[in-house]
């Protein structure tokens, strides 16, 4: 398993913050790699809800297993090469800015577990940019 958790603070409120990465239509402006991500389960994201992330190299089915509105937003891939997996997000309120969070529990499934060594560094690479990117696109929105 490879642990991956990067923070920013964004000068945004938390509400606002919130509503923009609870929303699975922004995932691509903010996710490295994701080209599309779509509820798959019916009614709003909430706890066991479904939904795909689909990166320009696979599909990754996911439930959602925590969802606590402006705080926590955590789902687990449900199959393929990194079943298992826990991606999650979090927004904390710190003196009229948010601090934004992105923790993810990344597991390998069979011949994968081999490739985890040599994946590590891209993995937090991609934690930075996601976490940069959530900064960069919502604090240039609000100056428009």
């Amino acid at each position: 398993m490879v642990k991956v958790e990067e923070s920013v603070m964004i000068d945004r409120p938390v509400e606002e913050v919130w509503k923009f990465i609870a929303d699975l239509s922004n995932v691509p402006k903010w996710e490295p790699g994701v080209l599309e991500a779509r509820l798959t389960s019916s009614g709003p994201i909430g706890v066991g809800s479904t939904c795909e992330i689909i990166r320009k190299d696979m599909t990754l089915p996911q439930r959602c297993i925590e969802y606590e509105p402006n705080r926590k937003l955590s789902f687990v891939v449900t199959s393929g090469p990194a079943k298992g997996t826990v991606v999650g997000f979090g927004v904390e309120a710190v003196e009229g800015k948010t601090r934004f969070t992105s923790a993810d529990d990344v597991k390998f499934d069979g011949f994968y577990r081999l490739l985890a060594p040599f994946v590590t560094g891209g993995l937090r690479r991609e934690g930075v940019a996601t976490v940069g990117n959530v900064k960069r696109v919502l604090e240039s929105e609000a100056k428009s």
